[in-house]
C-alpha cells in the first residue's frame, strides 16, 4: 500500500469516527468537532480523494446550524475562494445570515448559475445584492435579478459591468423604471443600454435624463436603419421604415403654416401637419404635441427646419394655449437647449424611431 493510500485510509478511518461523534447533542462538542472537520478540509486542499471530501461535505453540512455564529463565518470566509469548497455547505452557507454568506455570493467559484438563481428567488435583498456585485454575473443570474423587481438589487447590477445583461432584460429594466424612478438613472449609465430602449424612456424620465438621453444616445441617421431593424425585428411592421430619413426640404411656408395653426389654438390641426411633414402617424404626434416637458417638439421642431425663433414661438404659443399662461423662463430655456444641441438629421432619425416604437407598441 503506497503512502498517500495509507493517509487517505487514516483520513477516511477517522472522517467516519468523527461523524459518529456528531451524535453528542452538546453545543460544544459540536462546535469541536465541526472545526476539526473543517481544519481537515483545509488542511488537505488538493489532496483529498473525491469520496473523503463528499464525506467532509456531509458531515459539516450536517452540523453547520448547530455552531456559532463566529465559526461559520470564519469558514465561509475561508472557503469563498476555493475551487473545491464542498458543493452542499457552500450553498447552505451562502443563504446563511448575510454577514456569513456575503463572501461566498461575492466570490465562490463553486456556486452555479442554477444555485445563484434560487438564492436569487428566495433569499432577501442583501443576499440579492450580495450575489449583483459577483466580479461575473452571468446573463440567467441577471434576469433572475431583475425578475424580482428588487430595486436595491437592480441598481448593484446595474452599476456592476461584469453583469451581462441580454436586450430582453434591458427591455424588462425600461419597463420596471416606468414605476420605479430609482433605476433610472442607474440604467441610463449602462455602456451597453441600447439606444432604442433608451429612446423609450424619454417619454416618462424628468428633464434632466432626457437631456442625458439625447447626449448619450444620439441617434445617427446613417445607424437608423440597424436600430429599426432591432425594434421591429418582433413584430411585421415594416410600414413604420417607411418615412424618409432625408425629408424633402420645407419652405418657409409648411413652418409659417404651422405657426399660424399654434397661433389660432387649433392644436389638432397643428399637430397632423406635423405628423405630416415629419413622416409619422397621428398617434406619435399627438404624443409629441401633447407632451408636457416640451422636448418632443423641439426636436419635431429641429426636425421641421423650424430655426430657433419659429420654434421659440410654436412652443410658447402651444404652452399658453394648453395651460392658459406661460412658464417660467427657465423652462424655456431648457426646451430651447434641446433644440439647440440635437443637428437636425439626428432629429429626423429620432422622430422615425418614435414612430417604429409607436408601431411595435400598437
Amino acid at each position: 500500500m503506497s503512502t498517500e493510500q495509507a493517509d487517505d485510509n487514516v483520513n477516511g478511518t477517522e472522517l467516519l469516527n468523527m461523524k459518529t461523534l456528531a451524535a453528542n447533542r452538546t453545543g460544544f462538542a459540536r462546535t469541536a468537532l465541526f472545526d476539526r472537520v473543517a481544519g481537515l478540509l483545509f488542511e488537505g486542499e488538493g489532496e483529498l480523494t473525491p469520496d473523503v471530501r463528499l464525506l467532509i461535505d456531509q458531515i459539516l453540512t450536517g452540523l453547520i446550524a448547530h455552531v456559532e455564529t463566529d465559526v461559520r463565518k470564519k469558514v465561509a470566509q475561508r472557503i469563498s475562494s476555493l475551487t473545491s469548497a464542498p458543493h452542499e455547505l457552500t450553498k447552505m452557507l451562502a443563504v446563511d445570515a448575510i454577514e456569513i454568506a456575503r463572501p461566498i455570493l461575492h466570490h465562490s467559484p463553486v456556486l452555479t448559475d442554477l444555485d445563484l438563481i434560487e438564492i436569487v428567488k428566495e433569499a432577501t435583498t442583501d443576499h440579492r445584492v450580495a450575489v449583483a456585485k459577483r466580479p461575473s454575473v452571468p446573463a440567467g443570474v441577471s434576469a433572475a435579478l431583475v425578475a424580482t423587481k428588487d430595486a436595491q438589487a437592480v441598481v448593484a447590477l446595474l452599476a456592476n459591468m461584469g453583469a451581462a445583461i441580454p436586450r430582453a432584460v434591458f427591455g424588462d429594466l425600461v419597463a420596471l423604471s416606468k414605476a420605479v424612478d430609482s433605476i433610472r438613472k442607474p440604467l441610463l449609465s449602462r455602456k451597453d443600454m441600447p439606444k432604442d430602449l433608451a429612446h423609450q424612456m424619454f417619454w416618462f424620465v424628468a428633464a434632466a435624463l432626457r437631456h442625458t438621453i439625447l447626449e448619450k444616445f444620439p441617434v445617427d441617421a446613417k445607424e437608423l436603419d440597424a436600430i429599426l431593424a432591432a425594434v421591429l425585428a418582433e413584430k411585421d411592421v415594416q410600414a413604420a421604415r417607411k418615412p424618409a430619413t432625408k425629408p424633402p426640404p420645407w419652405g418657409m411656408g409648411e413652418v409659417n403654416a404651422l405657426i399660424a395653426k399654434a397661433k389660432a389654438g387649433d392644436i389638432n390641426g397643428f399637430a397632423l401637419a406635423l405628423g405630416n411633414l415629419i413622416g409619422v402617424a397621428p398617434s406619435i404626434a399627438a404624443k409629441i404635441v401633447s407632451d408636457v416637458g416640451g422636448e418632443p417638439l423641439a426636436i419635431a421642431c429641429k426636425a421641421v427646419g423650424a430655426d430657433r425663433s419659429q420654434f421659440a414661438t410654436i412652443f410658447l404659443q402651444l404652452d399658453y394655449k394648453r395651460f392658459g399662461k406661460a412658464r417660467p423662463i427657465s423652462h424655456v430655456q431648457n426646451v430651447t437647449k434641446v433644440y439647440d444641441v440635437v443637428p437636425r438629421e439626428a432629429a429626423q432619425a429620432t422622430v422615425s424611431l418614435w414612430n417604429a416604437q409607436g408601431a411595435l407598441a400598437a
